[in-house]
């Protein structure tokens, strides 16, 4: 009767611990799992300034979708080209030339409704998605968690140019909170 006193109690014991450790980090069993794989890519075309091709070092052919930016428009099929369009998608294309070897840190989930791969771009140490909104060639958008990963850097990034007036802040209420607002232009 001893024995099986004293495991019932070592027993009670682990669990009220095990309840203890749960209740002091109940949070983070709470947040969704993030699973961000890193590939090693080639870049193989500039699409625009928030969409480009790759060869991921596994041999695959993707269009990859940058997370947390959206850059004007230069090559849509349904809408007219925007202001800084182009300059986005130059830029884009300087920094990310074709050959260019960069590392995708993809998202999760991992694909949009198009399909494209999701994810953050890197060349080397420097996050390009981020180099696109501190050179005001984007703003912050499509914010979906649990691709929220650099959020807080991408704000910082994004209020650096909005305060300098870089590119696509240059012109007062052209960025809004659904795109760029291109009637602004015939008000000026």
């Amino acid at each position: 009767m001893g024995l099986f006193n004293t495991t019932k109690r070592i027993i009670q014991t682990v669990f009220v611990l095990l309840l203890f450790v749960l209740f002091l980090n109940w949070e983070e069993f709470l947040k969704p799992e993030i699973n961000l794989d890193s590939y090693s890519a080639e870049v193989l075309r500039v699409v625009d300034g928030d969409t480009i091709d790759v060869i991921t070092d596994q041999g695959i052919k993707e269009r990859v979708r940058l997370l947390l930016i959206d850059s004007p428009e230069s090559v849509h099929p349904d809408v007219e080209e925007e202001l800084f369009g182009a300059e986005a998608s130059y830029f884009a294309k300087q920094v990310l030339e074709k050959g260019k070897q960069i590392r995708l840190e993809i998202g999760n989930p991992n694909r949009d409704k198009y399909e494209r791969l999701l994810a953050y771009v890197w060349i080397d140490d420097v996050n390009f998605n981020q180099l696109m909104l501190e050179k005001g060639y984007a703003r912050v958008a499509y914010v979906y968690e649990p691709n929220t990963k650099y959020l807080k850097e991408f704000k910082k990034s994004e209020a650096y140019a909005r305060r300098n007036k870089l590119n696509i802040w240059s012109i007062k209420n052209y960025v809004t909170k659904d795109g760029f607002d291109m009637s602004i232009l015939d008000k000026n």
